[in-house]
Formats: C-alpha cells, structure tokens, sequence
C-alpha cells in the first residue's frame, strides 16, 4: 500500500513538538511496511522536502517572504491562528491553492488518501477529482468543536465530511459529533490517537518530585485558568509543590498576569514550547498532570502522562473520559477550581492509592494505546476502503 498523508500539523524540524503526534502516527504505520508520504504546512526555516526513516515528507512554500508565513505561528492550530491573525487570512488563500496542486501531484502515485482535519480534506477532495481515490479523514477535536461554531464553518464542515468515503474519529465524542453532522455512522471508524511507550516510560521512582504539571497550548479552551485559581487552595494543603505550565499561546500573558495576582509566587512556573524530550521528563518528574479542557478532542498529553505512570486529574468533557477511568486519575466538571484542587489534593494525600493508580496507567496505555497497536488499526481500514 501506498498513503498519502496531509496535515496542517507536523513537526516542522526533528524534535519538534508542533503535531508531532502526526508524525508518530505516520512512522509507526511505515514500520509496518505501509509506503508513507505526507504533505504538511511549511514554517519559516522548515524544510520543503525530506526524507525522513523512510517517509517522504513535502512542505510547499505558499508565502513570500517565507519568514512572514504565519499558518504555523502557534500550535493551536488554524481556527486560533485565524482569529489572531489578520494576514493568516490572506495566505490562506494562497495555501489552499498551492497545497492543492501538490496534493494533485502527489496523488498520482498513492493507493489512498488520508487526511487530518478538515481543511487538508477539502483540498484532498479537489485534488483527487483528477485521481479517483478513496479519501479517509482523521477528525481531532478543534475541526468539530471549533470550526462548526461558525455557520460557514459548519456548512464546509458537513460538505467535506458528507464526501469523504471515511471518517476517523479520535473519541467516541467526536464520533457522535461528526453524526450529528450527517454522516451515516456506519462510515464512521473510533480509532484513538497512540503514545510512544518506549519514549514515554516511567523514569525511577525516586526521580520523582513535588510537581504538578500542565501540558498544552494557553489558549482559553484548555481551561489552564480554572487551575490558576485552583492553586492557592492545593499550595495551603501542600505547600512544597509546584505548578509548571509547559507549552505557549496567546493567553500566556494574561495567564502569567493571573498568577501573579493571586500571589502564586514560586509555586507556578511557566517554561513555554519546549521539545518533545523535554515534555517527557516533566512528565516523568510529576506527581500529576492536570488538564482543566473546557473542550478536549481526546487530549494525547494525557496518554504520553499515563504512559509515564503519572495519573491524572482531568475535566470530564470531550474524548477526555474515554482514556481517564478512575483506575488511573479522576475526572472533574469542566470550568469548577473548587472540584479540581479537591480531586489533585485527594490523590496528593493518599499515597498508596496514587502508587496503584501509577502502576495501572502504565499497564492501560501499553495495552490499548501503544502506537504498534493503533497503526494496525489504521492499516485495517486502509485495507477494507481499499478492498
């Protein structure tokens, strides 16, 4: 087989975080011996073309100077991007057309097309009238939760995914809400996202330290402000620990601002973007990791956390719930400080009940999300679209 993947997310150099769970999704379906090629967004100083452990990997410029593309600026993803930036909707035109003609290119040589998110979709759906292939989108939260906010968003939402021949989505909740929609569930496939259980792996027990950690974009759906407010409560019950903020975004001032109006002092650090490697030994150090989503497509920070035998407190909202069972964290309503600093002190105070909770996160993940696992579910619907 051959598969041609387009993404608006992919790393843009080795190590990169930015979508990096795309690419690990594209190398362990290549392990396999699936031929893989993709098609991602360029970035300033990205290169346009690589080959990477075997994959074929095209970035087309759409924007000169190259430096002023700004489609890749954040990791939030367009919709955000959109929003924040006034030229992004100028070159998204050009994007679209240039992306287009490389995805008819590319097209010529592949058995199928699989594409993430659906503006990548739209343009596989104009590429491929010149190539009839089948064509199956992956739908990760902020195509469905964000983009159909908007009427005309809504309207290419259900146009593309009505004329797709599949459609994957990452949690039971985006499966429902791709439904509601109109596309028939039995084109439907739940297919999670996987973690690298190698690379993400409990470290020694003794490296573990008074921490609390927050991994993602700061942009307002990750909820990272209700846990600011959750703080002051967790730091009087607990006050060696500390919160780190690992990631960036357009609300990282105002959020530095937050804290520092609540007198968190010492007991809140923000680090910003940091590498892939980087994540993982925050991951590996934490006594939690707590991701307060107001609206969570299926959240991959939390597999590559249990994967590192780190439970979790998380909100109970989107895809969240299918990977957070009370055997390896709890689960809070979205938006309440009050229920989040209960449920991180409840699991700080009960050592013995954190310790089997640790041991259970691990033993889940590797069996139900290790990438090895999920590529052979990918390659199973490749094969019956094919057949």
């Amino acid at each position: 087989m051959k598969i041609l993947v387009v993404t608006t997310a992919f790393p843009r150099w080795p190590g990169d975080g930015h979508g990096s769970f795309i690419w690990e999704a594209v190398r362990a379906v290549a392990q396999q011996g699936v031929q893989m090629s993709v098609i991602a967004t360029h970035s300033p100083g990205a290169a346009t073309h690589e080959r990477i452990e075997g994959v074929e990997i095209w970035r087309p410029r759409y924007w000169w100077p190259e430096r002023m593309e700004v489609l890749r600026k954040e990791a939030a993803g367009l919709p955000v991007i959109w929003r924040k930036y006034p030229l992004a909707r100028l070159q998204i035109v050009p994007f679209a057309a240039i992306y287009t003609l490389a995805t008819a290119r590319m097209v010529r040589s592949a058995d199928l097309i699989h594409a993430h998110w659906t503006i990548p979709a739209a343009n596989a759906l104009l590429a491929r009238a010149l190539y009839r292939r089948p064509l199956l989108v992956t739908v990760h939260g902020s195509d469905i939760d964000l983009v159909t906010a908007n009427p005309a968003g809504a309207w290419l939402t259900r146009r593309v995914l009505r004329r797709c021949d599949r459609v994957m989505a990452v949690s039971r909740h985006l499966a429902g809400a791709t439904a509601a929609l109109g596309v028939p569930a039995g084109r439907i496939n739940v297919i999670p996202d996987g973690v690298d259980s190698g690379l993400f792996a409990p470290a020694a027990p003794e490296g573990r330290a008074p921490l609390l950690v927050f991994a993602g974009s700061l942009v307002p759906r990750k909820g990272v402000t209700y846990l600011l407010q959750a703080m002051p409560p967790i730091l009087r019950a607990f006050p060696d620990y500390r919160l780190v903020i690992v990631g960036d975004g357009s609300q990282r001032a105002e959020l530095e601002r937050q804290a520092q109006n609540l007198a968190l002092g010492q007991g809140v650090t923000f680090t910003g973007a940091l590498s892939q490697s980087d994540v993982r030994q925050w991951m590996q150090r934490a006594r939690l990791l707590v991701l307060p989503s107001i609206e969570e497509g299926l959240g991959v920070v939390l597999l590559e956390a249990l994967a590192c035998g780190t439970p979790v407190v998380a909100s109970r909202v989107g895809g969240i719930p299918d990977i957070v069972t009370p055997a390896v964290g709890r689960l809070v309503a979205p938006g309440d400080p009050g229920q989040l600093a209960e449920a991180v002190c409840a699991l700080l105070g009960d050592p013995p009940a954190w310790a089997e909770m640790s041991g259970r996160a691990r033993e889940r993940i590797v069996a139900e999300y290790d990438w090895e696992r999920i590529a052979g579910r990918h390659i199973a619907l490749y094969r019956s679209m094919l057949a």
